[in-house]
């Protein structure tokens, strides 16, 4: 099974993917961790289109992993239907069973929990993505709701309950 989370900056998907892996050995693929361990800087303009060349490789190498017969999650926002719907046809076109995962949890949670990981984040020496502002709004604005004709399995990411949905 591969699971493709999909859900707005910071509503649980990073954390729903490492319970997954603990849980259930799924091997975890996310495209921030791939982009920031390769590029020094800011893409800029093409950080979109670089996120998908990455998205392609991740999705090959869900399928390479899916055939030595394990559960695969990969963790990126999936904030626009195009992309859902590439996603949807690249497996399904290979016959492998997929879900699209929404995760969502209420705004005030978001943006606290937001908060506290930029916090945390300030004196970082890695590469992160801290996301404020003007950003977030940016971002936010990206997202396009899940349309009523798509199929996804619903997890409510609340600070009391961490189940995870069954892969």
């Amino acid at each position: 099974m591969v699971s493709i989370l999909c859900g707005r900056v910071a509503v649980g998907k990073t954390t729903l993917a490492a319970q997954m892996r603990q849980q259930t050995g799924a091997v975890v693929l996310s495209c921030d961790d791939l982009m920031l361990t390769i590029f020094d800087g800011c893409l800029g303009e093409a950080h979109d289109r670089t996120a998908m060349k990455c998205l392609q490789y991740l999705f090959g190498l869900a399928e390479q992993l899916h055939e030595l017969g394990n559960d695969v999650v990969i963790d990126y926002g999936f904030w626009l239907r195009a992309e859902r719907d590439a996603a949807r046809a690249y497996f399904s076109s290979r016959k492998i069973a997929h879900e699209i995962v929404l995760v969502q949890t209420a705004d005030p949670v978001r943006l606290e929990r937001l908060a506290r990981r930029n916090e945390a984040l300030r004196n970082a020496t890695e590469r992160v993505y801290r996301i404020e502002g003007k950003l977030l709004t940016r971002m936010d604005a990206k997202f396009q709701p899940i349309a009523p004709d798509e199929p996804v399995r619903l997890y409510e990411n609340t600070q009391e309950r961490n189940e995870i949905p069954h892969v």
